[in-house]
């Protein structure tokens, strides 16, 4: 027996490591471009987007894992019930079951490591990724400014009308800001006629402020040869107090959620996030044995064996699931549904589909 499973494991094995390099590959395209755009274009150290590179890819994996498994099963199950063998191990005595027992443990072992990924490592790999951008943006922050746009840096709206790409020089500046002190409704406006940056530091010429109080009334004004304006330390503070819900771990979004829930006046809506964000990364792992569960009894009913069958079956089958999974977080978001139900409703829906499609098969 241990020569069948060394035998369907080899099989399956082989499958998923091409699904899941050709998977990877596909959703790497779009940010490969943005890269190669950050190193030819934007002139960032190779260094640093390899790192941007290696930290985005784990994020994947809570797709890739599944698909590359629902593929590998499919193109193996449906090679051993075209060829016969299927028939073969039923007919000396082999159940359903022990023939799909060696995928079963394969998908529990890979659903362990995507859960392993979604707790700890992609969560940080997404700080990672966060910090080592915004490096790369404030060692050159002319990076993320184009002319004619609005651009948010740390609280003020920047706009210029002309921005050279060769020394990054810009020409005709308004900044928006509004002052932390004071009693000041509209933003404080500043006009220059050039700025550019010096790493966290942006240098005005010729510059021209504007501050308005209440009933529109200019209080204040004045005109000044350059003005030199400091981001660094709110970047630092950024860095010391705020993480986005992805950038947590599992254990730090639960803490966020009892502390929220014991306060005087909870946020309905921080604690859905969190809830969501929180079932979302829990039940997205298990579909890596659903998936299993459901691929054996179509690859067997499929029967055929081409990778490009298995591939679109496996496509469809995930754009469903993942259709099922983005609806669900609306309708949780929307207070249709509790953020529990929502995020295990696919699981539950798949896991339906997989039983019927499994005692199907079994009669056969």
């Amino acid at each position: 027996m241990k020569i069948f499973h060394r035998y369907i494991l080899k099989d399956i094995l082989f499958s998923f490591i091409i699904g899941f390099s050709f998977f990877n590959l596909v959703l790497l395209i779009g940010v490969i471009f943005d890269l190669t755009e950050l190193i030819f274009i934007k002139k960032a150290a190779l260094l640093e987007v390899i790192k941007l590179l290696l930290f985005i890819l784990p994020s994947f994996f809570n797709i890739v894992i599944p698909l590359s498994l629902l593929f590998a099963s499919l193109l193996t199950f449906g090679r051993l019930s075209a060829e016969g063998e299927i028939i073969a191990f039923l007919s000396s005595g082999i159940s359903l079951f022990r023939i799909e027992k060696t995928l079963l443990v394969f998908a529990l072992i890979l659903s362990g490591i995507s859960f392993y990924f979604s707790w700890f490592i992609t969560p940080w790999c997404n700080y990672q990724y966060s910090q080592t951008y915004e490096k790369i943006i404030f060692a050159r922050p002319t990076m993320q400014i184009k002319e004619g746009t609005i651009t948010d840096l740390e609280g003020k709206k920047l706009y210029t009308y002309q921005l050279d790409s060769k020394t990054d020089k810009m020409k005709e500046i308004i900044l928006y800001e509004f002052m932390p002190q004071g009693d000041f409704l509209f933003p404080q406006i500043t006009i220059a006629r050039e700025g550019e940056f010096e790493k966290e530091v942006l240098k005005l010429k010729e510059v021209a402020l504007y501050r308005f109080g209440k009933e529109h009334r200019l209080t204040q004004q004045g005109k000044f040869d350059s003005q030199s304006i400091y981001l660094n330390d709110q970047l630092s503070q950024k860095e010391r107090e705020w993480k986005r819900n992805d950038e947590l771990s599992l254990n730090k979004i639960s803490q966020k959620i009892r502390e929220e829930k014991a306060r005087e006046n909870p946020n309905p809506g921080e604690i859905k996030e969190l809830g969501i964000e929180f079932h979302s990364r829990t039940a997205m792992p298990l579909a890596t044995l659903l998936f299993a569960l459901i691929a054996v009894p179509l690859g067997i009913t499929m029967k055929r064996k081409e990778k490009s069958l298995s591939l679109g079956v496996s496509l469809i089958i995930a754009i469903v699931y993942y259709v099922l999974f983005l609806a669900a977080k609306f309708l949780a978001r929307g207070g249709l549904l509790s953020p529990y139900l929502a995020m295990w409703l696919p699981n539950v829906l798949l896991g339906i589909a997989a039983v019927w499609l499994t005692a199907k098969s079994a009669k056969i």
